[in-house]
């Protein structure tokens, strides 16, 4: 196992802690910004899905490079 399975774990690790951050943030402006301007639901909503699935993409990359760790153990 060793050094490559730590950094493995700790890429996935980190990547969720900062996907995790990141929408929560993201979400909690999201709604505060529809909240105080209803009529611009449909752009903040769009821009802010967008943002959710771009940090998703961060995630599935990150666990692709912790499969390819992983792979030379």
């Amino acid at each position: 196992m060793g050094i490559i399975a730590i950094g493995a774990g700790i890429a996935i690790g980190l990547a969720a802690l900062g996907i995790g951050i990141g929408q929560g943030l993201g979400l909690s402006k999201g709604l505060e910004g529809i909240s105080k301007q209803p009529e611009a639901s449909g752009t903040i909503r769009t821009t802010m899905i967008v943002g959710m699935a771009i940090m998703e993409t961060i995630g599935v990359l990150s666990f692709v490079i912790a499969i390819m760790l992983a792979s030379k153990l």
